[in-house]
């Protein structure tokens, strides 16, 4: 380099002559593993955002026993029962699997409300 500037020809020809290296197999290969790599991210923040979306809320506020079974009190005697049923499931899991073995047997008298309010 002498120090002269050089003329707007010369820088033009100067530019042109940058030539990249022409890509290889190994190139598409890493343009592959990056693209599987940012495709993993992208599902690993879509699922964490939907987890944070539809986990229900510990802290929410749940209707009371007696409301829950009063809101049963309108649907046909076996959805009731079944609704019940799952009541006691959830409060007394032990009296559950001890009533299970009868809860369908025709000869057995089970009043599952009553066994639900006997456990609050």
């Amino acid at each position: 380099m002498s120090g002269a500037p050089l003329s707007e020809a010369a820088m033009r020809d100067s530019l042109l002559d940058i030539r990249l290296p022409p890509g290889g197999a190994v190139d598409a290969v890493a343009d592959v593993l990056v693209s599987a790599g940012l495709a993993g991210c992208a599902a690993l923040g879509v699922v964490g955002l939907m987890r944070l979306a539809f986990t229900r809320r510990r802290g929410a506020a749940r209707p009371g026993l007696e409301a829950r079974i009063a809101a049963l009190a309108e649907l046909p005697e076996d959805a009731r029962r079944v609704g019940l049923l799952h009541l006691l499931k959830e409060v007394a899991p032990e009296r559950y699997e001890a009533l299970r073995p009868n809860l369908y047997r025709r000869d057995a008298e089970i009043d599952v409300e009553a066994e639900v309010r006997g456990h609050v």
